[in-house]
């Protein structure tokens, strides 16, 4: 994650991913992550959004 950080900040991107384990989420907050809301389809995992601004 660091490493792809360090090349999207580089770049002057912001960064996106989507986590289906709450789990996750911490460690993703932890490098800069911020969640954008949730999405669930029928059945499927909650979905949480989440962006990073680059730095």
């Amino acid at each position: 994650m660091k490493h792809a950080l360090e090349k999207v900040d580089s770049d002057g991107l912001p960064a996106y991913l989507e986590s289906s384990n709450p789990r996750n989420m911490s460690l993703y907050k932890r490098y800069g992550f911020e969640t954008m809301g949730q999405i669930q389809e029928e059945d499927s995992p909650l979905i949480h959004p989440m962006i990073r601004e680059a730095r």
